[in-house]
């Protein structure tokens, strides 16, 4: 209860879309993977889902969450990387198109936020939305976009 705050506004600073700076980059591999899917032919929105959530996420949003010293000059116990590994589940929970299915024999890592996940999950959605109503970028407009990013 105590770092719930917290937990809530990680997740909400992950999942936003500033209007002020919009992720292009996200936009931009967003786009690339619709129309990949076009191109194949694959209509299904969970597919899509499933695309974004394993390449943004998963592989880059979970890693910091579990290793934030990749990013700080921190040393990670084994008490924070156990504490560390809840938020990420829970990240991860957020995520999935699967509903969870608790018990009394669930582990305690996913009964801790499961009734705040169903509220993750539509943010989870809100932010895959909002990338794509942004619009379109051009490979000349990234490329000056990543150029600007450089200075």
């Amino acid at each position: 209860g105590t770092l719930q705050k917290f937990l809530d506004d990680l997740f909400k600073a992950i999942l936003s879309v500033p209007a002020e700076k919009p992720p292009l980059a996200v936009k931009y591999f967003f786009d690339f993977l619709e129309e990949q899917a076009d191109k194949r032919g694959i209509t299904d929105p969970d597919t899509l889902h499933i695309w974004k959530t394993n390449s943004l996420p998963l592989r880059f949003w979970v890693n910091i969450l579990k290793n934030p010293q990749f990013v700080f000059d921190i040393d990670k116990t084994d008490h924070m990387d156990a504490c560390l590994s809840v938020i990420a589940q829970a990240f991860i929970d957020a995520c999935s198109l699967s509903d969870l299915q608790l018990g009394k024999d669930s582990p305690t890592n996913k009964l801790l936020y499961a009734k705040e996940i169903p509220e993750y999950k539509k943010s989870v959605q809100s932010y895959y939305r909002e990338i794509q109503q942004l619009p379109s970028l051009s490979e000349q407009e990234m490329n000056a976009h990543l150029a600007q990013e450089s200075r």
